[in-house]
């Protein structure tokens, strides 16, 4: 409800300062003007959504912005998206009404498609993650993979929002995707045919393991009851007497800085800082860990080098306040957030409107997180038939086992000089 609001309250402000802006920036009028009869309602739609895209950037956008270069973009096709292109910021995006309608059906967690997180890495379109139990697990494809092209299209310069919607499509459908992997120092190019089916988004699954530990693997940070899921599993694990508890936030890209807040408001004592948010005038806000249930038994938290984002925060907190060692290798090192806003036209853009940092106050921006310790997965050939062992999940295992045995030890000595 709060965000809702928060829309409606722009699009007034917005329609509050439309005079000023038509006036200010003529040229969008122009072309408004030299519409056709029949196109005018269509081309004043899109000056409208062009105007309030230059109130949203000149505002809120966190680097600087040339109007004069935003003009010009928008005046050769009358195109809020290549205004957003002339940013040339990597995780600036334009969706259109349908893309956008899309995005917010995703966000329930289903949708038909081949169940692949994708994202833009050194300008390529890239695998962040396979969905587990999904056709893109079950075609190989891996992590880190390059996509570079769809049925035939080429995604170079192609649009994210355009290259999820080409991979979406009914169940059953079939999409053929070109792919470019390193293994080894060594690319190789092959073509993957999948069919589509209807991807369920998992956001958390959990497992007792020997000695009683208990294991938590966090998705992603996308759902409003995403936090109390994970409460939920995590309160029928201590029903089992867990002792010790991993929190997994390997493959997790992020989501949304809320639910970060959230998840780590679950392991922290109320008040404890979590992330700082700094918007583009240097203005700083933090969020502390909120009241409520708290476990506080001893904790690793596992990453690797596709953590991001939202699970770079929650890892940052609980490094930074010594709260649980992580374990794993170099995270990804997304240290902007990004902000939706909804266009009169039914369109939306999402820009970098603020930077954070950890805790600690750490900027972890094309950094990433550096694990307490450093352990790398085993690597196997991919025509290998061996199982591969989870090196990361077994050395957060032994470091648990030795908390618990030393508390054990304090504890019995404690007990002696009581007696």
């Amino acid at each position: 409800m709060r965000k809702c609001l928060r829309w409606i309250c722009l699009v007034v402000a917005l329609t509050a300062v439309a005079g000023v802006l038509f006036l200010e920036y003529s040229p969008l009028v122009r072309a408004a003007d030299s519409a056709s009869e029949a196109s005018r309602s269509s081309q004043a739609e899109r000056a409208q959504a062009a105007l309030e895209t230059l109130y949203i950037l000149k505002n809120f956008y966190f680097y600087p912005a040339d109007e004069t270069v935003l003009l010009e973009a928008y005046s050769h096709e009358q195109s809020v998206e290549d205004m957003i292109k002339a940013l040339d910021d990597p995780f600036a995006r334009f969706m259109n009404e349908s893309e956008f309608r899309t995005f917010m059906e995703d966000m329930k967690g289903s949708f038909d498609g081949i169940g692949i997180v994708v994202g833009i890495l050194e300008g390529e379109l890239t695998i962040v993650a396979p969905i587990k139990g999904t056709p893109g697990e079950r075609a190989g494809l891996l992590p880190l993979d390059k996509i570079k092209h769809i049925d035939g299209r080429t995604t170079q310069d192609m649009a994210l929002e355009y290259a999820v919607s080409l991979m979406k499509g009914k169940k059953g459908t079939t999409v053929v995707l070109g792919i470019e992997r390193t293994e080894n120092e060594e690319t190789g190019s092959f073509d993957v045919s999948i069919v589509r089916d209807t991807i369920v988004v998992p956001r958390t699954s959990c497992e007792m393991l020997e000695g009683n530990i208990g294991y938590v693997h966090l998705a992603s940070f996308f759902g409003e009851n995403t936090a109390e899921e994970m409460m939920e599993e995590i309160r029928s694990l201590l029903d089992q007497e867990m002792k010790g508890f991993i929190l997994d936030l390997r493959l997790n890209p992020g989501g949304s800085v809320d639910l970060a807040v959230q998840v780590a408001t679950k392991f922290l004592p109320t008040g404890t800082p979590v992330v700082h948010m700094v918007d583009k005038n240097g203005k700083r806000v933090t969020y502390h860990a909120g009241p409520g249930d708290k476990l506080d038994i001893p904790m690793v938290v596992l990453v690797n080098e596709v953590s991001a984002s939202s699970s770079e925060i929650v890892a940052g907190a609980l490094r930074d306040t010594r709260r649980a060692t992580i374990v794993g290798v170099k995270t990804f090192g997304k240290g902007s957030v990004q902000t939706i806003y909804p266009l009169s036209d039914g369109s939306a853009i999402s820009i970098t409107t603020h930077k954070y940092l950890t805790a600690g106050e750490h900027s972890i921006d094309k950094k990433g997180i550096e694990p307490d310790v450093v352990m790398e997965l085993p690597k196997v050939s991919e025509d290998s038939s061996e199982s591969v062992t989870d090196t990361q999940l077994e050395a957060a295992i032994k470091i648990l086992r030795e908390q618990l045995e030393n508390e054990q030890l304090e504890n019995e000595q404690s007990n002696k000089v009581a007696g």
